[in-house]
């Protein structure tokens, strides 16, 4: 693919993975542009954080959108997930394992704001729970867990964002 090929796939998945306005959530805050627009403001900076872990956390195989929290990476961070296929990645790993998994809640350790205040680095914990898997799944993903915890459908852990 030419770097002009990337560049047209990148704003087509930036515009189809824009947030849809939906009146069921609270506060709108899947709304980005709703948010203060100064880096100061620390609960827009939670709920942007939210809704990002959510996005990810968020999924079901049998209604999969591959590219729900594309909307929240830099234009850089896009290209090189277009260039990885990382959609197709994305909707393969849920098919396969038939995933489902849900939000539950996130804590946050701590928030840096940058001397100059136009970067801030966001530390917290967010708790997911597979409501349902392959059991190969879920051996995998106590493999890589390295069994501090066992992780079981219904069963929800805990997994640290930066």
């Amino acid at each position: 693919m030419n770097k002009h090929n990337i560049l047209k796939k990148v704003l087509e998945v930036i515009q189809e993975s824009l947030p849809v306005p939906d009146e069921t959530k609270k506060n709108n805050c899947g709304q980005v542009e709703s948010m203060s627009a100064t880096l100061t403001d620390e609960q827009a900076i939670k709920e942007l954080a939210r809704d990002f872990a959510e996005a990810l956390t968020d999924r079901d195989f049998e209604s999969l959108d591959g590219r729900v929290e594309y909307h929240f990476y830099t234009v850089d961070h896009l290209i090189e997930l277009v260039k990885s296929s990382d959609e197709q990645s994305t909707i393969k790993l849920f098919n396969e394992n038939k995933i489902k998994s849900k939000f539950e809640d996130c804590e946050f350790l701590s928030i840096t704001f940058s001397a100059d205040q136009k970067q801030v680095v966001v530390v917290y914990n967010v708790r997911t729970c597979v409501v349902s898997a392959d059991d190969k799944y879920f051996k995998e993903l106590n493999k890589k867990n390295n069994k501090k915890n066992r992780i079981s459908g219904g069963t929800p852990f805990t997994t640290n964002y930066t």
